[in-house]
């Protein structure tokens, strides 16, 4: 018999939080546990959820308020944490304002269990706009001829679908949060799906599986790291910090697995580390020898002139 739980991060989402809450409780593959974090609302989300549970007396879903805010990327890593010792077979993010079809969590599970090979399937969404002033995120473009399409081998921080359109396989939710140290702001859905696709083993199921709404005030989850010529120095540290433990985590992942694609993930991480270490020195000579002498290890140009830039900020 299948097992199947529930991840979701929450914060102030009392206004829209029930619509959720019964996409996920109407499944037909109906979750054998639902984990909730709440990361120090002001509002009454926490209380909301308990009166839900309550009100649909339902067994192994809990809320859980934090200590102290977390913030959203290291709500979901603790979250991933919490499942490790609960004995399931498969993992699925949920974001609070979001509506699931109900039969998507099923139509997700019947796929990886004919398929072995994937650890990490997304699927597509619908997606509704509910303001003039609301952005629209790309969505990639996979192979809409085949049922289930696999990920790029692409080594970068990104995600191709949502977070919450993600079933995981639990063992592979373990490992990757077992390298996910505390403390590294790194996103959820873009450190599973990039280590999942450089160990090909991520897919996308090309059924649409739920309504993704999008506000006014709806923001991408690397906005944080999105710079300027105006930015501070520290934060170019902080954003560099962010990568090196993001494809650090990705060598790991593919060590554990024995993966072909170690021996790049692994010089990868290192040039990343010596990027971080040297815009940490704040020499500007160290920096500008270290562009030089690594030109070929850049993602891309606007990369090079990132470094340049900031390594005669003080």
């Amino acid at each position: 018999m299948v097992k199947t739980a529930v991840l979701m991060a929450t914060y102030n989402g009392s206004q829209f939080i029930e619509k959720q809450l019964d996409s996920i409780r109407k499944q037909t593959l109906v979750p054998d546990y639902v984990l909730m974090r709440d990361d120090c609302s002001t509002d009454d989300t926490v209380e909301v959820v308990k009166n839900y549970i309550q009100k649909y007396n339902l067994s192994g879903w809990s809320i859980q308020r934090n200590a102290s805010n977390l913030g959203w990327r290291l709500n979901f890593r603790q979250l991933m944490l919490d499942v490790v010792s609960y004995d399931v077979d498969y993992v699925f993010f949920s974001d609070q304002d979001d509506i699931w079809y109900l039969d998507k969590n099923e139509r997700q599970v019947i796929v990886m269990e004919e398929r072995q090979d994937i650890d990490l399937l997304s699927a597509d969404i619908d997606i509704e706009v509910r303001s003039d002033r609301a952005t629209v995120p790309d969505q990639f473009q996979f192979d809409e001829q085949q049922q289930v399409s696999p990920y790029p081998n692409i080594l970068t921080y990104r995600t191709y679908r949502p977070g919450w359109t993600f079933c995981l396989r639990k063992i592979f939710s373990d490992i990757v949060v077992s390298s996910w140290k505390e403390g590294d702001q790194i996103s959820h859905d873009n450190l599973t799906s990039i280590a999942a696709a450089m160990t090909d083993r991520a897919a996308n199921m090309n059924v649409k599986v739920g309504s993704h709404i999008r506000y006014e005030n709806n923001a991408s989850g690397n906005k944080k790291y999105v710079f300027t010529i105006k930015s501070s120095k520290q934060k170019h540290i902080d954003g560099l910090y962010v990568f090196y433990r993001f494809y650090e985590v990705i060598a790991q992942v593919a060590s554990y697995y024995r993966h072909d694609n170690s021996k790049i993930l692994n010089e990868v991480s290192e040039f990343y580390k010596e990027r971080y270490e040297v815009a940490h020195s704040n020499k500007v000579m160290e920096n500008l020898f270290f562009v030089i002498f690594h030109l070929s290890y850049y993602e891309n140009m606007n990369a090079v002139a990132r470094d340049l830039i900031f390594s005669f900020k003080k």
